[in-house]
């Protein structure tokens, strides 16, 4: 692994942490620092779904982004909320949640964000 892609994703994992901190700024007026982790995480995850799956479709790949998305939320859930108890976030009274960590609504809306997700690592791909 050469120095200028360890860099790429230094700089991938820090756009996904720092985007997905102001999305929920936006979103609900507040954030936690391991949402920053999380975000990192899940931008890296669409970058390698967008560069694995060239010739799927943006569906497909936003699908797959999304699931994948609620997994961390869940893991992350698990491990903020509910080990640790620091109430992060709490879907509970959301329609279809599990363990009020995840729930159907919010994995929805981080397909929409998908698309949107995918168009922004396409212009990242153009530029590394």
């Amino acid at each position: 692994m050469t120095v200028k892609s360890i860099l790429n994703i230094i700089i991938i994992f820090l756009f996904g942490g720092i985007g997905y901190n102001l999305i929920e700024i936006i979103w609900r007026g507040y954030t936690h620092i391991s949402m920053t982790i999380a975000g990192g995480m899940c931008f890296l995850i669409m970058f390698a779904i967008r560069l694995y799956m060239p010739h799927k479709t943006i569906w497909f790949k936003a699908t797959v982004s999304a699931l994948a998305i609620t997994i961390i939320e869940f893991i992350f859930g698990i491990i903020f909320n509910i080990f640790l108890g620091m109430n992060v976030w709490d879907y509970g009274n959301a329609p279809f949640n599990i363990m009020g960590q995840i729930c159907l609504p919010y994995t929805l809306l981080w397909f929409l964000l998908s698309l949107i997700a995918m168009k922004v690592i396409n212009l990242f791909l153009k530029t590394i």
